[in-house]
């Protein structure tokens, strides 16, 4: 498996958390569907970046 290097994971996080926040700064919280979806799999993205961040972290020794 390759190492993914650090900015990679900082990146994803960022992008779990922009897909937390989008449904407001988009002005699309009202339509329940499509909030909760990219709130779901922005939380999904985010501690996969963590997890895989710590598990990494892990095996560098």
């Amino acid at each position: 498996m390759e190492v993914l290097i650090v900015w990679q994971l900082w990146l994803t996080g960022l992008i779990g958390i922009w897909l937390i926040i989008s449904p407001w700064v988009y002005g699309f919280s009202s339509d329940a569907g499509a909030m909760w979806n990219s709130v779901i799999f922005g939380i999904i993205v985010f501690i996969l970046a963590i997890w895989v961040g710590t598990g990494q972290k892990n095996n560098k020794s």
